[in-house]
């Protein structure tokens, strides 16, 4: 007999905020964030707190961005305006998240036996697969199936590291890669074309250069696709699946956290820096960048200034 957590789905409250405590979060959200370093024309402020141990960020087809809690094991649903309602909780650990064509919202628990978990629109909670070794990233495919990566990292097993990309769909779940190279898997995207990319979380300590991983899907052939990022840990697209893509370094050190930009060639460039721990990254329709700041509690809206100054 399998023992799952009890997963409640929270009913959304209304609520009234006194105009105090409306004037205090006003301050907040949207708050100019002066200490990021940008390229000109561009500007970061604060879009949603209190998000506890932010990691994973996804984005609906309607426009709303849906946030993991980490330490506190919910989900958010997050408005255009960064308001935010928990959606459902009692997760372990969960990481990776992802949001399909037709509103269904998959998560990972990054634990030694985690689950993949479904979340349909009407608020559902289905367990689609178990036992998984420490899963991160999660992402769908265009036709439907879903992708996941895992990673002995965390096991305590003495290197090297097996780190996998899974692939489930209707016939079951299959291994689409496996490397026993000192690499860790952690977030996942798939571009336009269907060709998947995988961040290291490993990347940049010692000699480990691989950044991201680029295989295709139809046969399993794998190349590394970019080198020089120091920690890896979420990569997203720009609109529709296309270049430039973004990675969120999570720890350049001391805590700092960058967003560098990839190109189709491979080659980086550095974005954004100033930041805290970093987890994931999203774009949206019209090009805003979000960001989860983990030490924070923070995801943070990055746009181009209509008026060209910071």
């Amino acid at each position: 007999m399998h023992r799952y957590l009890a997963l409640s789905l929270l009913t959304p409250v209304s609520f009234v905020l006194s105009n105090q405590l409306f004037s205090d979060y006003e301050q907040v959200q949207g708050h100019l964030l002066a200490g990021i370093q940008l390229p000109t024309g561009y500007a970061a402020s604060v879009f949603c707190t209190d998000v506890n141990g932010a990691d994973g960020l996804a984005l609906s087809e309607s426009g709303d961005i849906y946030a993991v809690s980490e330490v506190d094991g919910c989900i958010f649903r997050i408005d255009e305006n960064g308001r935010k309602e928990s959606i459902a909780d009692g997760f372990r650990n969960p990481e990776g998240i992802a949001v399909s064509g037709s509103g269904m919202i998959y998560i990972v628990e990054d634990i030694e036996k985690g689950r993949l978990i479904g979340i349909t629109p009407s608020g559902d909670i289905e367990v689609i697969t178990e036992g998984l070794s420490f899963p991160e990233g999660v992402a769908v495919m265009k036709d439907g199936s879903i992708l996941i990566t895992t990673s002995s990292l965390e096991s305590g097993l003495i290197p090297p590291f097996l780190s996998e990309v899974m692939r489930i769909n209707s016939e079951g779940i299959h291994s689409i890669y496996s490397s026993l190279y000192l690499w860790s898997f952690s977030d996942i995207a798939v571009d336009s074309s269907g060709i998947i990319y995988v961040c290291n979380e490993l990347s940049g300590y010692g000699f480990i250069s691989a950044s991201i991983i680029q295989i295709d899907p139809s046969n399993g052939s794998w190349s590394v696709f970019c080198r020089g990022l120091q920690a890896c840990e979420g990569i997203c697209f720009d609109v529709n699946g296309a270049f430039p893509m973004y990675v969120v370094e999570e720890d350049t050190g001391e805590g700092s956290g960058r967003i560098s930009i990839v190109d189709e060639e491979g080659v980086a460039s550095v974005f954004a820096e100033g930041f805290q721990n970093l987890e994931d990254i999203v774009v949206d329709r019209s090009g805003r960048i979000f960001v989860s700041e983990d030490t924070s509690g923070k995801i943070i809206s990055i746009r181009k200034d209509a008026h060209g100054d910071q």
